[in-house]
């Protein structure tokens, strides 16, 4: 899930940094991308939408066959657009830490009780449909089919066939295609504990530390927007994030027009025009006919990171007169991770005044270029928190909390009554027949399907959220007050009374803090306690993280839990299919000692979500010591279901011809023990029978030991290695002052007025600074 509107909000606050993939219509013809020596796949971002699209353009899977397919084809067309010279890291979610088995705990029951609404609303619309004459099989198909995602998980045989056939999908592209045949292949499955996007850092991390380490450039692909924060805790300069489009033109809002569709950067009123535009959108429109013969009709995007922290220094550069030779991009750029944190991600939950739909991190952003200079040093260090400044930071997130918090009830109330309004029509615009075409095709008639369906459920769970927010919200408008507030919060939240508090804030205090500290570490230093995870569904207000830098806590690495614990930990019994059948009793049974872990009703807490998918599912936390005794039962496995809940091997394939010359190639010193699994020359036979066996088999496999460190003595892990080339700066003064106009998105001019007010710091915006010769900027300006 990552960090819900991040990436929208980033992209309007600085849109050059999104890049539109131009992709390549032959293998013969050089990327228009940009140039990437290694590309990254967290492969799950690929798997979900191959095995049950939601969207167009991925053929509908009935088979595990399919879905495979449909994932070979995908990796193909992201290898096609970033054509990597050098390396792909291929990587699967393994066992996770408990921090992040709550929220795929979470997300699989809510799935569970998701699932049986959908197909119950799905064949309700097509009974409808067929009264108005249409039977289609492509939609029957469609229907019928029910993949239930939660068998997406470590451990189940869907993952286990699925490895076995990526290694198989290796094998062929490195023997048969030109883009993967002089390439290193790295496959991280699903049987090596950790989260895909966290091996894949680890490795970047330990790339750096290597003494012949030179200036590589990284592509990332994944679905999640914390991505983008990972991608800047390397501090590389040239760090790619790509993913599949999600800022649509409807999404996109010019500040100099007005209108919706495009950015700034592409109004057509803007008084300096990209020279070669016309030619690139040419290219562009003939490159999108011919990609109607390709199997995944996907759109991408690229995020470039190195323009991200280019912004970052045009939104703090004022500082360095105020830090007196003190400032550093770099540690700033690490606090602005950290600053995210409290946005909410997998981990913890968001501070209650602190989201990004009503401005938290522009909040955030300004609260902290204001009272850096005063603090004495920046909030983190190569994660690690410097805990009297955070604690100073949060002391004055605390002082407008309540204004933030009474701004956000009134523009509920205005949204609630702008949807009773509205309500009526839509139910009308619902019921309306479907428009069909003698002509349309069985494709056309499914999209036209998932259209209404999409509404319908929209429409379901905006009704669920209305009436959440209606419960008492017009009371608390009336009697607000700050106390009354928090005292109503932790009552509903967490069953708090007002006499129990003052103990309460201390443990939660503590918990939070422990919250911070430990992602902070997972995404600079990789997990240091397996076992860790915030034992509440919400945050506390910033105003009760008082005394931060008086706390103490500490990590213990612990070990992770095996394959099948994960299942149990994870699933909800109507999954429990996918576990050995001994194991399916402690769920299912109402004898089982972990019985109570599986609840078949609960609550997801809707109240004060902007999206019913955004609700707060409120589970029991799992007890780690009653399930490790509970699966210790000593049943007897077949040697299959022996190997899924094995640990395995990390596996690395190479031409044989350019094995040493890859290692070199890439500079990395890893430790590799070569298989004899398939020998040069042989045959491999393919485990999906539509496709065919491997002949002459040139690739080598082995198993990757370890990457092997030669600690720099001037390596910094928190700045830009020394000799680095950095590239080109993109931005100026012109470019900042039309971004200056999008942050009337996403509540930033609302919060900027309220930040700016109450800590009575006199508002200084971009547009009001005097500049020598505006008209000389934007003729000299690269937009």
């Amino acid at each position: 899930m990552g960090v819900p509107a991040f990436f929208r909000w980033l992209c309007a606050r600085n849109p050059k940094a999104l890049l539109e993939v131009l992709e390549n219509s032959d293998e013969s013809c050089l990327s228009n991308n940009p140039d990437i020596d290694n590309l990254y796949l967290d492969m799950n971002g690929i798997i979900h939408p191959c095995s049950h699209p939601d969207q167009g353009g991925i053929p509908i899977p009935v088979t595990y066959d399919d879905m495979f397919v449909n994932v070979f084809h995908y990796i193909d067309r992201l290898v096609d657009i970033v054509r990597p010279k050098e390396l792909i890291y291929m990587a699967i979610d393994g066992v996770a830490p408990r921090a992040k088995l709550n929220q795929q705990r979470s997300r699989r029951f809510r799935a569970a009780q998701e699932s049986i609404r959908i197909q119950k609303e799905k064949e309700r619309l097509r009974d409808y449909w067929r009264t108005q004459g249409l039977n289609s099989d492509a939609l029957n198909t469609y229907i019928e089919k029910n993949f239930d995602s939660n068998q997406i998980t470590p451990g189940t045989e869907f993952m286990q066939k699925l490895n076995i056939a990526l290694q198989y999908y290796i094998y062929d592209r490195m023997n048969n295609n030109p883009l993967f045949r002089n390439i290193l292949i790295i496959f991280n499955d699903s049987s090596i504990p950790g989260e895909g996007e966290h091996k894949i850092l680890q490795f970047v991390r330990d790339q750096r530390k290597q003494m012949n380490y030179k200036t590589v450039r990284h592509c990332l692909y994944g679905a999640d927007a914390d991505l983008i924060m990972l991608g800047l805790s390397t501090h590389e300069p040239y760090f790619y994030v790509i993913r599949e489009t999600i800022m649509a033109n409807d999404d996109k809002q010019c500040s100099i027009c007005q209108q919706k569709g495009h950015f700034f950067t592409d109004c057509k009123k803007r008084e300096k025009v990209i020279d070669d535009l016309n030619g690139e959108i040419k290219q562009y429109n003939q490159i999108q006919q011919q990609q109607k013969t390709k199997l995944i009709q996907v759109d991408f995007q690229i995020l470039q990171l190195n323009i991200v922290r280019e912004f970052l220094y045009f939104e703090t550069r004022d500082l360095q007169a105020s830090l007196k030779g003190q400032y550093d991009l770099e540690r700033i750029i690490d606090d602005f991770v950290f600053m995210c944190f409290l946005v909410g991600n997998d981990f913890l939950p968001h501070i209650p005044c602190l989201k990004i739909t009503e401005g938290g991190i522009d909040c955030l952003l300004i609260i902290y270029k204001t009272i850096l200079s005063q603090i004495g040093d920046y909030l983190t260090n190569c994660g690690e928190l410097n805990l009297q400044q955070m604690n100073q930071f949060l002391f004055h997130v605390g002082l407008i909390e309540d204004e933030l918090i009474k701004g956000q009830e009134k523009k509920k109330e205005i949204v609630k009554n702008r949807r009773e309004r509205n309500a009526e029509m839509k139910e009308q615009k619902i019921m309306t027949a479907p428009e069909f075409s003698i002509v349309d095709t069985q494709k056309e008639i499914l999209s036209k399907f998932k259209s209404a369906l999409k509404e319908k459920l929209t429409e379901i769970n905006q009704q669920e959220i209305d009436q959440a927010q209606s419960a008492k919200s017009s009371q608390e408008l009336k009697k607000w007050k700050a106390v009354s507030y928090k005292q109503r919060y932790y009552q509903e939240k967490f069953g708090i009374k007002p006499t129990q508090f003052r103990e309460f804030q201390h443990r939660i205090k503590i918990s939070y803090l422990e919250a911070l500290a430990w992602t902070l570490k997972y995404y600079y230093q990789g997990c240091v306690d397996w076992g860790w995870f915030y034992p509440y569904h919400y945050a506390p207000f910033a105003q009760d993280l008082t005394n931060l830098d008086q706390c103490m806590f500490e990590f213990s690495l612990n070990t992770p839990f095996k394959p099948y614990q994960q299942l149990l930990a994870v699933l909800p019994p109507q999954s429990a299919q996918f576990l050995p059948r001994p194991y399916q009793q402690l769920m299912l049974e109402s004898s089982s000692p972990i019985a109570d872990f599986y609840p078949t009703d609960f609550v997801v807490d809707l109240k004060g979500k902007k999206f019913a998918w955004l609700g707060e599912v409120v589970l029991p936390f799992v007890d780690a010591d009653r399930l490790i005794k509970a699966s210790n039962i000593g049943v007897n496995l077949s040697k299959l279901e022996q190997e899924r809940d094995r640990l395995g091997q990390t596996l690395i394939f190479s031409l044989k011809k350019h094995e040493i010359f890859n290692f070199q190639q890439c500079h990395i010193q890893v430790q590799v023990d070569w298989l004899p699994r398939f020998p040069v020359g042989s045959e491999i036979k393919s485990p999906i029978p539509t496709m065919g066996n491997i002949l002459n088999n040139q690739i080598i496999c082995g198993a990757l030991l370890k990457t092997m460190i030669e600690s720099d003595a001037s390596f910094i892990q928190n700045q830009i290695r020394k000799g680095t080339i950095m590239p080109p700066e993109f931005l100026d003064e012109y470019y900042m002052n039309q971004c200056e106009q999008n942050k009337r998105s996403f509540g930033g001019e609302a919060v900027r007025r309220i930040v700016y007010s109450i800590l009575g710091v006199k508002q200084v915006r971009r547009l009001d600074r005097s500049q020598d010769d505006f008209d000389q900027i934007k003729k000299q300006t690269k937009l």
